[in-house]
């Protein structure tokens, strides 16, 4: 009953703001029962956020020369700017880095033209905070050689300090400490493959960032969870997202779910500011853009709001 009241509760919410903003209400699926915990899913107006926005955001790519491997290798990344980013202002933004899955690259995302405008949406209606996003690669060289420990390495000593000592994130500073002050404006995401960096991430990198959003792809497992996190007394969260039946990863991460939403090591539920763990099955097939849809539940979920 309690669940069915909550899931009521925010709906009404919903509804109200979209109507505040002109748009249809998210329609809003309960898939509870589809993946046996307690879960919701909520799917926008597609009309509405996937034409192209009054105040579009910009993309840059951004070319580097890694050393962390057996020779350098010259890649790129991507980033997204809101709309109204000045290079000479003062105001800060929180970011999100995305990786992307198997035989995609760092344009997939950000690339396509609907997934750039409902970012774009997401902004302007009020359902996030303006944020900047980033699409690198994991892999390096040619073809889809992957390193995870030296990626670590690249990701902290050449991603994020080429990104953050550029553009204004709230590291005041883009090193080590500045880093660390500003975990809390910081997420690493990724889709499939990207998903499975992102859980290894997790480890190496709960010290510079609170959230972890890793959608269709379940490769942790509660040992390794407990052996990170059993003396850590820090805030995090993990959103994890992925599709239904349709989608291969989803048996995997419905039983990750359940397993870690019954164990002590996490809070289960949807609030930022009290839960620690939560999972959004929807109906969707497996593929890169369907991570917008579940950036846009992680956004009305609470995702970088104070």
């Amino acid at each position: 009953m309690k669940k069915i009241i909550s899931l009521a509760l925010l709906f009404c919410l919903l509804c109200c703001a979209c109507l505040a903003r002109g748009e249809e209400a998210p329609t809003m699926l309960d898939q509870s029962e589809l993946a046996g915990i307690s879960t919701h899913y909520l799917l926008y107006d597609r009309d509405f956020y996937e034409a192209p926005d009054e105040h579009p955001g910009t993309v840059v790519k951004m070319k580097y020369t890694t050393n962390m491997y057996d020779k350098a290798y010259k890649k790129y990344l991507n980033v997204y700017l809101p709309y109204g980013y000045d290079e000479n202002g003062t105001e800060r933004y929180p970011v999100i880095y995305f990786y992307h899955g198997r035989g995609c690259n760092p344009d997939t995302l950000i690339g396509n033209e609907a997934t750039k405008n409902a970012f774009d949406h997401m902004i302007s209606s009020g359902i996030v905070r303006p944020f900047i996003l980033v699409t690198p690669t994991y892999y390096y060289g040619r073809g889809t050689n992957y390193d995870s420990e030296k990626f670590v390495q690249e990701f902290r000593q050449e991603i994020m300090p080429l990104v953050e000592g550029t553009y204004r994130t709230y590291a005041e500073i883009a090193d080590e400490a500045g880093f660390q002050a500003s975990r809390d404006y910081r997420a690493i995401c990724g889709f499939s493959m990207g998903s499975m960096v992102t859980w290894s991430l997790f480890g190496s990198m709960l010290d510079v960032s609170a959230y972890f959003l890793p959608f269709s792809g379940a490769s942790a497992d509660l040992e390794s969870m407990h052996g990170i996190l059993d003396h850590y007394d820090g805030r995090f969260f993990i959103y994890m997202a992925s599709g239904g039946p349709e989608d291969g990863a989803f048996e995997g991460c419905a039983s990750l779910a359940r397993s870690f939403a019954a164990d002590s090591l996490f809070s289960y539920g949807p609030d930022f500011k009290t839960n620690n763990f939560f999972y959004v099955a929807s109906d969707n097939i497996h593929q890169d853009l369907t991570s917008r849809y579940y950036l846009y539940n992680a956004f009305l979920d609470g995702l970088f709001q104070e």
